[in-house]
């Protein structure tokens, strides 16, 4: 186990204030009425662009790029396979590419790499179904999950071949909730039993399971956990909940990144690791 002793605690709002989306545009808005029903926008990685997506009917999905003026710098239309599926944009650190996600709950995802080229729209890679992209795990390689199946995929962001994949066993008795980037060196997920688990970026290798001190259940009727995760530049901040003698008590916990990387890497370097589905040999490799 990863032992988390040192954090701080707030009880403010920090997850209803950091998490509300701003409206585009009124008058951006209101122009793209022609194109369909606006299901979707979002900034570049260097706030150049707008990524726009409207949906002209079930299976049509409209894509535009627009300047910051809302004028239209180029479009193009994708197939919604999965007929009504939410999409989203992600931003990578190229401002002219972005990967758009075609999600449809049980039904499955897509996504696909676009990048805008002489003002022109080119379709770099369409993925394979389910493999959803999460967060650059360095200029060359990509991290991809398929949440059905809880396997992690190290991509090549330059031809899309898969370079490592791991599927870790612990997901037989719950599933994979979310996946955030720590640093360069380590990743966290969680899942739908509210663990919480720590990875290595490089090997996708599972390092052990996380804990923070004073946030596990207890045998009196009481029990507490962890439901949420916002990730800053120099903290993790927790959302803990904690239900005693009928109340229920919220608390935030910011964890020091670099306090977490010292836990981690001496974890990795002393202790043997016991986590199920683990293949490492003893020192957590």
């Amino acid at each position: 186990m990863i032992y988390v002793h040192h954090y701080t605690k707030d009880k403010s709002g920090f997850f209803s204030g950091n998490n509300k989306k701003l409206d585009l545009n009124r008058e951006i808005e209101i122009n793209l009425a022609e194109e369909g029903t606006l299901i979707g926008w979002h900034k570049s990685y260097l706030n150049n662009i707008i990524w726009v997506a409207c949906r002209k009917n079930k299976e049509d999905i409209c894509i535009m790029a627009l300047d910051n003026n809302g004028d239209k710098i180029a479009y193009t239309n994708l197939k919604d396979e999965f007929i009504d599926s939410e999409l989203y944009f992600k931003n990578l650190t190229d401002e002219n590419e972005v990967i758009v996600s075609f999600t449809a709950g049980q039904d499955g995802s897509r996504d696909f790499c676009i990048t805008l080229v002489n003002n022109e729209f080119i379709t770099i890679h369409k993925f394979s179904r389910n493999q959803t992209y999460v967060f650059d795990i360095n200029n060359d390689y990509v991290l991809f999950v398929d949440f059905y199946t809880g396997v992690f995929y190290k991509i090549s962001n330059k031809d899309f071949l898969i370079k490592t994949k791991e599927a870790y066993t612990i997901f037989e008795n719950g599933a994979l909730s979310n996946v955030w980037r720590i640093n360069d060196s380590f990743g966290i997920f969680s899942t739908t039993e509210e663990r919480w688990y720590v990875f290595e970026l490089n090997t996708l290798k599972l390092v052990d399971e996380l804990v923070i001190e004073g946030y596990a259940d207890t045998d009196n009727g009481d029990y507490c956990g962890i439901n949420a995760l916002y990730n800053t530049e120099d903290e993790l901040k927790f959302r803990c909940y904690n239900y005693k003698n009928g109340k229920e008590t919220v608390d935030l916990l910011g964890v020091d990144k670099t306090y977490l990387d010292k836990l981690i890497r001496e974890q990795i370097k002393n202790n043997q690791c016991t986590v199920k589905g683990c293949n490492c040999k003893g020192d957590g490799y």
